[in-house]
């Protein structure tokens, strides 16, 4: 008999997220079971070191256009990870790990930081942060409604 334990959700094909350490409470990730990785809209981003440790300080940007609201942010740094784009081109990203927070449901994923000012959605949920946690319905969107914050208990 198995012990795996499997998802224990199904999301759309796009979904609110919450990345709460961060800062963010709302924000539409577009899910794409075709990228390895997530990744999140970020600008201004400094390497900087505290306490001996690597951190990273970045500016995301939560809309698109002239209304969009800016979160500053400071996560410590995971460390530099080659990702290469659906047309083929190579690049390295910082990446960092933070909770995420989908419905009910959080856990620790890696994400790196990238400029996707010319996509609709300021994050990319990609299948290995989703695995073991999410089935994904595609014909669907926005399954699990807004993120539920008071359910996040700040310890993953």
């Amino acid at each position: 008999m198995s012990s795996h334990i499997g998802p224990n959700m199904i999301i759309g094909a796009c979904e609110w997220v919450a990345l709460p350490q961060l800062g963010i409470d709302r924000l539409r990730a577009r899910v794409d079971t075709g990228a390895k990785s997530c990744a999140l809209h970020a600008s201004a981003i400094r390497r900087f070191e505290r306490d001996g440790i690597d951190w990273v300080a970045f500016r995301v940007h939560l809309d698109r256009g002239a209304n969009s609201t800016d979160v500053d942010c400071e996560c410590r740094l995971v460390g530099m990870r080659v990702v290469r784009s659906s047309s083929g081109k190579a690049s390295e990203r910082f990446t960092i790990r933070t909770p995420i927070l989908i419905g009910h449901s959080h856990w620790a994923v890696d994400i790196t930081l990238t400029d996707r000012r010319k996509m609709r959605y300021r994050m990319l949920l990609g299948r290995m942060a989703m695995e073991n946690h999410a089935l994904v319905y595609p014909a669907r969107t926005f399954l699990q409604g807004k993120p539920r914050l008071n359910t996040f208990s700040g310890t993953i």
